[in-house]
């Protein structure tokens, strides 16, 4: 199989590497990946300025861009082969509930879905860039991709407990979580008093509840949530037009 890896934790980040070493064992797979961290960078696309690529060896590069760059340069240009599977993570840290719209992980995976190519988005419960079970999540990537089908109207995002296979107590396909973010910001003053920096900061709640993405992972197990990108509210939708 030809796989496309990326992510949104640069092209150095470990979860990706250990990912490409696991996956390279009985695939062919090739890295694009944004040169610097693009954290909760959702859809963006570079439009108007040029990308600037550099090839770091025969199956990797990496640019200047997003998540959603690499998959798209990945799918319309001839730098590599024609893929069969794209695959964004693993993400250091859960992409849970309505983390999604934000996460460039995830976004990765959605835009080869509206690419018309099957996809998976992967995080590990671990903000630690050196998490011990990367590997385990990576060998749990490949058994995956082996086994299962990866239907062509829906792509996958996928959550890895940080725990060891033998504490993982099995594999749940889960619903959305209700995420509450509680944010805030800090003002920083500067010398001019029309210019001031403000960083954010605050917490993120989660309604948690059988058998969503959060209470699968809080209850040790890999969580699978089946997405699609269509937002039609229905209900409403039949309503107003039935008026």
């Amino acid at each position: 199989m030809k796989i496309l890896l990326t992510n949104d934790d640069g092209i150095e980040a470990e979860g990706l590497q250990i990912l490409y070493k696991v996956l390279s064992e009985e695939n062919d797979v090739y890295i694009i990946a944004p040169d610097q961290e693009r954290s909760a960078c959702s859809n963006i696309f570079t439009m108007r300025d040029e990308l600037h690529v550099n090839r770091r060896n025969e199956y990797s590069y990496s640019i200047s861009g997003y998540p959603a760059d690499c998959v798209s340069l990945g799918l319309h240009s001839d730098i590599i082969p024609d893929i069969d599977l794209v695959i964004s993570g693993i993400n250091h840290g859960p992409n849970l509930g309505d983390d999604i719209h934000f996460s460039g992980t995830v976004a990765g995976a959605r835009t080869s879905f509206i690419f018309g190519k099957p996809s998976l988005a992967v995080s590990i419960d671990s903000f630690h860039a050196a998490s011990p079970f990367l590997i385990e999540t990576s060998r749990f990537i490949s058994k995956f991709i082996k086994t299962e089908t990866i239907p062509a109207d829906a792509y996958f995002n996928i959550n890895y407990p940080n725990l060891t296979a033998a504490d993982i107590k099995g594999v749940k396909y889960t619903s959305l979580s209700k995420r509450i973010y509680k944010d805030k910001y800090q003002m920083t003053t500067t010398d001019d008093p029309d210019q001031f920096k403000m960083k954010l900061y605050g917490i993120i709640e989660t309604e948690s509840s059988a058998w969503n993405d959060s209470f699968a992972l809080e209850n040790a197990y890999i969580s699978i949530t089946p997405m699609s990108i269509d937002s039609t509210d229905y209900n409403l939708l039949k309503k107003l037009q039935t008026q």
